[in-house]
């Protein structure tokens, strides 16, 4: 959790100040993303996020040719990619037997320290598209604003040993409703909305069938 008013305080000017694209600051109200009662079960079901490579996507899932149009960049059909770019060193999936998942993205010293955080975001979001693939419109908006609200704080400093708020990864998961730009630093990010699972993940891979590297090592602010 970000501690200390000090900290909030300077959190709260960097977002103020970054971002003119979200301005002016209103809310809209938002349905929350769909839990994992409200999907058929099975692994895949409702807010689809990419297959291992070599394994069919389940239908309404990434790779299936549907979605919200956000299509990975580059050809249609090309293979995911989740491993190194300019900002990212690596991205990973968790799954939860109802559908919920969480994208863990470990981002590199280029992201937490840009000077343009609209572009830096922009282009992280480009590096989940082309890992996970095509995402269920229900849960489109919320990922991508927990991944700009993880982006504008990623200098917050942590407590105890961690170096920073975030953790090592930005979180992004498909059970949370749309924190809002007001509302990032009150919600860390989202954190403290929508219903977390209560059962361990069923598997945790990178969609682009490489082993991961590293292991999500829980949710921070």
């Amino acid at each position: 959790m970000i501690g200390g008013l000090g900290i909030l305080a300077a959190a709260a000017i960097a977002v103020a100040n970054g971002g003119g694209s979200d301005d002016p600051e209103v809310v809209t109200p938002t349905t929350p993303a769909p839990s994992s009662q409200d999907r058929s079960a099975g692994e895949g079901a409702g807010a689809g996020v990419g297959a291992e490579a070599g394994s069919t996507p389940p239908p309404g899932s990434a790779g299936a040719g549907s979605g919200d149009g956000a299509q990975r960049a580059g050809s249609a059909g090309a293979a995911p990619y989740c491993g190194e770019s300019r900002y990212v060193q690596e991205i990973s999936v968790r799954r939860w037997a109802g559908g919920d998942f969480q994208i863990s993205l470990w981002p590199t010293d280029a992201a937490r320290q840009a000077d343009d955080r609209d572009d830096a975001s922009a282009q992280l979001w480009t590096a989940v598209r082309d890992c996970v693939g095509t995402l269920d419109p229900a849960v489109t908006e919320s990922l991508r604003d927990q991944l700009r609200c993880h982006e504008f704080l990623a200098l917050v400093p942590g407590s105890g040993a961690e170096r920073y708020a975030t953790g090592e990864t930005f979180d992004i998961e498909s059970w949370r409703p749309t924190p809002g730009r007001r509302r990032w630093i009150s919600t860390r990010c989202g954190n403290t909305l929508g219903t977390d699972p209560t059962t361990a993940p069923v598997r945790t891979y990178r969609p682009d069938g490489v082993p991961p590297r590293s292991q999500p090592t829980g949710e921070h602010a």
